[in-house]
């Protein structure tokens, strides 16, 4: 009975997420009126209604099907609509799995549910004068924002004690406090309000119109429109999504036992790892996961790409609106937020590193492919050696998508971009390939991965080259500027296009939760005193000695007196 009751729970929830989730779309690409944008004269023609209708509740149910209500929003939608769906709609999955996996292990979700859970509050406080406060007269929302506060406060004090009582942080298999346990109750049950807030003033109101049809006269004039910086709001909702959907792999990793693919290690983040410990002490052997390299390389590119997107948010916004990825495809894809200045000039060294991460993965995934070549085929070697060696070249030149840049006036670096960037696809792929292939035995959770990764680098290519030959066709490459601020209208929905690029990027960065198992690389430095002169050594003391049955590497170095 316990159990349904919690999976029933979970459900219930998880149709929450969903109906949240639905309305990101909406909220990303469209652009409802405020009571500062709103225009009487120009809105009162009829082609012209449904674009000035204000923000209203449930907007997808309004842009989707013309659902209307009454009720109208005052609140900004890129600073508040978009991050706080964002943040609700993780909160509630972090809390489907803590009613899946029960109370043990609170103690490690909590790491990420109680910052949250805070952020979720405060961020209302500038928007709290909203509903329901205006349709009751009361702190409705402040209120909540105070009990929520107060249950992760209750939270962080158990999380304290436990650390406490145990010198150390609790096992993950630990069953948590009941102070613990009371906190994520609070916080489930007072998040948990709004939904259900808003599904009763949904059927009060149901295909019911606002006399007239109009913005909310508070819109256009809160605290969250005055900071004049949307693409905040955008940014902290990808990381929110980004580092939830992520964490969920962290339970993936710990259920097979192998704590090492988890993007959330205890150690830190590989880049961290690798920092900590760059040169290893002279005749020790020790071990090398080449996937510890290939996972700084995707951690080096998300650092790339979130801090391109900052510094064009403050200081370029304007190219969100006004660039030719956009009106080609109809979306903002991850390149936009790196191809202007000045984001361009600190993407560019970020790159160099991920070039240089990557390439050192290369070198150890060969080695290990000819250390175990007694046990692969003459296609599963050849295949493994030169995918990496392509794979390292490559990434090497990857930073010449900063220097060949999608612009307006120039159609000619636009199509050498994009079709580059498409080349990508397939040498990231045949790399992730060779390692699979030469695997012995692969788990059902990696064939399904695999599947879905061959599927999106096949499909993302052709509807991108569709859109990419339909766009404007009639046009001369130098008139191409003069169309810089029409709507875009490719040929493929936007949504489509946006599902197989942004769902490629995050499936590649699943690569090392999902790759086959593999040996380690065992190393040993050594450093040979008697040679005074590097000139007088033979050849075959400067080869670089392997072991074709066990993967040890050793490396001759010399040094002069």
């Amino acid at each position: 009975m316990a159990a349904a009751l919690r999976y029933g729970l979970a459900f219930i929830l998880g149709c929450f997420a969903f109906w949240n989730l639905c309305k990101m779309p909406f909220y990303w690409e469209t652009e409802p009126m405020t009571d500062v944008t709103f225009d009487p004269v120009e809105c009162a023609k009829p082609d012209r209604l449904k674009q000035c209708s204000g923000l209203t509740t449930q907007y997808h149910l309004y842009r989707a099907f013309g659902i209307t209500s009454k009720y109208k929003l005052q609140c900004a939608k890129d600073l508040f609509l978009i991050p706080h769906t964002a943040m609700g709609v993780s909160l509630e999955i972090l809390f489907i799995f803590a009613l899946c996996l029960g109370d043990r292990g609170l103690y490690e979700h909590s790491k990420i549910m109680l910052p949250m859970a805070a952020i979720f509050a405060i961020h209302i406080i500038p928007a709290a004068g909203g509903i329901p406060n205006s349709l009751t007269g009361a702190p409705v929302n402040q209120t909540l924002v105070a009990m929520i506060l107060g249950a992760v406060a209750l939270g962080a004090y158990a999380m304290a004690s436990e650390y406490n009582k145990h010198d150390a942080e609790p096992g993950t298999k630990k069953r948590a406090s009941k102070p613990l346990l009371a906190a994520w109750l609070a916080i489930g049950v007072l998040v948990n309000l709004a939904p259900v807030g808003e599904w009763g003033i949904l059927a009060s109101s149901y295909n019911s119109k606002a006399i007239p049809d109009v913005p909310h006269p508070k819109s256009g004039h809160d605290w969250y429109t005055s900071l004049n910086a949307p693409w905040l709001g955008r940014i902290a909702a990808m990381f929110s999504l980004f580092t939830v959907f992520m964490y969920s792999f962290d339970l993936y990793a710990e259920a097979r036992g192998e704590r090492w693919r988890s993007p959330f290690s205890r150690d830190g983040p590989a880049l961290w790892q690798l920092m900590r410990r760059p040169y290893p002490d002279v005749e020790e052997k020790f071990y090398q996961r080449p996937e510890r390299w290939l996972e700084a390389t995707g951690e080096m590119f998300v650092l790339c790409i979130g801090v391109s997107w900052l510094c064009t948010a403050m200081f370029n916004p304007g190219i969100f609106r006004d660039n030719i990825l956009r009106s080609i495809v109809g979306y903002n894809n991850l390149c936009v937020g790196f191809d202007s200045p000045p984001a361009r000039y600190v993407a560019m060294p970020l790159l160099v590193i991920q070039a240089v991460l990557a390439s050192r993965y290369a070198y150890l995934d060969t080695i290990r492919l000819k250390a175990t070549r007694a046990y692969l085929t003459d296609c599963q070697f050849w295949l493994g050696y030169v995918a990496n060696t392509v794979f390292a070249v490559w990434m090497s030149c990857f930073p010449m998508l900063l220097v060949i840049t999608a612009e307006f006036d120039s159609w000619i670096s636009t199509e050498i971009h994009l079709f580059l960037f498409m080349a990508t696809l397939f040498i990231m792929w045949a790399m992730i390939a060779g390692n699979v292939l030469e695997a012995q035995e692969l788990e059902c959770a990696t064939k399904i991965w695999f599947g879905m990764f061959t599927f999106h680098t096949l499909a993302l290519p052709c509807v991108g080259v569709v859109d990419v030959l339909n766009f404007y066709p009639d046009l001369k490459p130098e008139e191409i500027p003069t169309i810089r601020f029409e709507h875009p209208h490719p040929p493929v929905p936007w949504p489509i296009v946006a599902y197989l690029d942004y769902g490629w990027f995050i499936l590649l960065m699943l690569t090392v939760v999902f790759l086959p198992e593999a040996p380690p690389v065992e190393t040993r430095l050594t450093v040979d005193i008697n040679a005074t002169h590097f000139g007088k050594m033979e050849d075959s003391e400067m080869d670089d000695s392997e072991d074709s049955d066990s993967g040890e590497f050793k490396l001759g170095a010399v040094c002069d007196d």
